[in-house]
């Protein structure tokens, strides 16, 4: 982020807005710079703590770079003559849930809030009968998940180290050989641009980053029936203070896309903030709620991002957005990625001298 740094320290800035450049790392279109897309998640943070000093686009590999660009749009990629401006829809009607795997199902950071849920889930749920449960520390089978049907193993595994990681998919027997892969590890080390280094970078990118690259490259001949990521809003909206999480969540989608355009299942899921607390929202105060709610962003319930991992793993889709929001929250100013979901503003009626109501959410 040193570029960035020194972009925001220098006064005579002030009023000019940095143009970020990558070739092949957002879409539309294939994605060729996957080493790139982290670049969109932290500055899609620093666009968040410092409104109108950043612009991200993204160029095809021979075009040259732009004299102009169209004006009030935070990020843009040019496809031929035409500028493209991303934007969040509502998902069409949800199909049938789809079953995930008949083998073997590891899911990372597997004995945390989010892991555990969701193993109880897979079994009750989506009749999973064998689970490999990985964290760093291991430890026995939580409680809560003892008296399913199911067999459920505990393994201690740094999945960022690859050596580590082709060792433990070696002990998978064959005869329940691995079937999906479910990446929810992560970690976060929260403060503002100006405060980033490369430590602070590569500490957040570590569980995230290394660890699902290693994933893809370990079972990309597996034939696996399901590839899930568990990405965050964060890489997608920005997040003040969670530059170096929004990078890290940013490449999680991008291998997803990256591996759909190979013909490898894979659905990066951007989640919206569990209520339930876990390792990385345990810190949360009452006013970081209260900023996030005014924001347009609700909790999920564990309900409701269950059904909603249900609904969206099945979808076909490379990369979504499972959120809970208020549009009404943003009505007067919404961000640019969510101006297609923002209600309508009222307008006057000149002879019932009224207003009009705005979209029903």
């Amino acid at each position: 982020p040193r570029r960035v740094q020194r972009w925001l320290a220098d006064d005579h800035a002030a009023d000019r807005r940095l143009a970020v450049v990558t070739r092949g790392a957002a879409g539309p279109g294939p994605l060729t710079d996957l080493a790139a897309a982290p670049v969109w998640g932290l500055l899609r943070s620093a666009q968040r703590e410092h409104p109108h000093r950043f612009v991200l686009l993204d160029l095809p590999a021979d075009a040259p770079l732009p004299t102009a660009v169209p004006p009030d749009e935070p990020e843009l990629a040019l496809r031929g003559d035409t500028w493209h401006a991303p934007r969040l829809v509502r998902h069409r009607e949800a199909g049938p849930t789809a079953r995930i795997g008949v083998g073997t199902v590891l899911i990372t950071g597997g004995t945390g809030t989010l892991g555990r849920r969701l193993a109880r889930h897979l079994v009750t749920e989506h009749g999973v009968r064998h689970l490999l449960l990985v964290s760093r520390t291991g430890g026995a089978v939580p409680d809560e998940l003892t008296a399913l049907d199911a067999a459920i193993a505990v393994a201690a595994c740094d999945v960022a180290d690859r050596a580590a990681l082709a060792a433990l998919l070696a002990t998978i027997p064959a005869d329940r050989a691995l079937s999906a892969v479910v990446h929810a590890a992560g970690t976060v080390d929260d403060g503002l641009i100006e405060t980033l280094n490369p430590d602070r970078l590569h500490r957040v990118a570590r569980p995230k980053v290394d660890a699902a690259w290693h994933l893809h490259e370990l079972t990309r001949d597996l034939g696996l029936t399901a590839f899930v990521l568990f990405s965050s809003t964060a890489g997608v909206l920005g997040s003040p203070g969670q530059a170096n999480y929004a990078a890290a969540n940013a490449f999680l989608d991008a291998l997803a896309s990256h591996r759909r355009a190979a013909g490898l299942p894979a659905t990066a899921l951007a989640w919206g903030l569990w209520a339930e607390p876990s390792g990385l929202t345990g810190h949360l105060t009452d006013a970081d709620l209260t900023r996030l709610r005014r924001s347009g962003l609700e909790p999920l319930s564990t309900t409701e991002a269950l059904t909603l991992f249900d609904a969206t793993v099945g979808s076909g889709d490379a990369a979504l957005v499972p959120v809970r929001l208020t549009p009404s929250a943003f009505r007067d100013d919404p961000p640019a990625l969510l101006r297609a979901l923002a209600p309508a503003r009222p307008r006057r009626v000149a002879v019932a001298a009224r207003t009009e109501p705005g979209l029903a959410d």
